[in-house]
């Protein structure tokens, strides 16, 4: 669905599947954060065969409960996008500062609820996350929970860069074991524009490599 604001004129794009459907909502203008009206949307029939990007997995997560207003992102097309799943203030507004750096529209999540809201209604090129966000210890990690049992063409889609008080910067054998891409310490915060922009480069490289392999292969 192309939206144009009324405030400024910007003109972007909604993707129809993740609209709400038979209420209107609010968004707010990616420019000028004017908001801006959305009507409902007619119910259509579900498809069969088609997969939610919300995972079973994260019990407890109504989409009934989530604020539309904040859950969906509006976005000029082209542009790259970010998720920050960081609970603290300091240490996500450093981050922050390097993905604006490197270009990134960047979107702060400081709970897993509203987190996990944006991915289900926002496809990311970068998720950069807690190891322990909004929970006692790593092992209760939604998110990350989350994430680990997308399907493997969902989860091919974007990079997700783990934040960690313990574990060491690119330690690229346990990121596999996490089925993260890479490990971030928050000891080398100052260092993540130069880091990420050199591992991201490398994921793209690669991955344009393995899909041009599969097109070959398949055509």
């Amino acid at each position: 669905m192309r939206v144009q604001c009324p405030g400024c004129g910007a003109g972007f794009a909604l993707p129809d599947e993740k609209m709400p459907e038979g209420r209107s909502f609010r968004i707010l203008c990616p420019k000028c954060k004017g908001p801006i009206e959305i009507g409902a949307r007619e119910p259509v029939q579900e498809k069969v065969g088609t997969e939610a990007f919300m995972s079973p997995a994260v019990g407890g997560f109504e989409e009934d409960g989530l604020d539309f207003a904040n859950a969906i992102d509006a976005v000029e097309e082209g542009v790259k996008t970010a998720l920050l799943c960081v609970a603290n203030i300091k240490k996500a507004d450093k981050m922050a500062q390097a993905l604006q750096e490197l270009d990134f529209w960047v979107v702060h999540a400081s709970r897993s609820g509203l987190a996990l809201g944006k991915l289900h209604h926002n496809n990311y090129d970068l998720i950069v996350l807690e190891d322990d966000f909004d929970s006692a210890k790593a092992s209760a990690n939604l998110v990350l929970h989350h994430v680990q049992l997308l399907p493997m063409h969902v989860r091919r889609q974007f990079y997700l860069c783990l934040l960690s008080e313990t574990m060491p910067t690119l330690d690229a054998m346990l990121a596999f074991r996490l089925g993260v891409n890479m490990i971030l310490n928050v000891q080398n915060l100052d260092k993540a524009k130069v880091i990420l922009a050199r591992a991201m480069k490398e994921f793209r490289t690669f991955y344009s490599f393995f899909n041009a392999e599969l097109a070959k292969k398949h055509g």
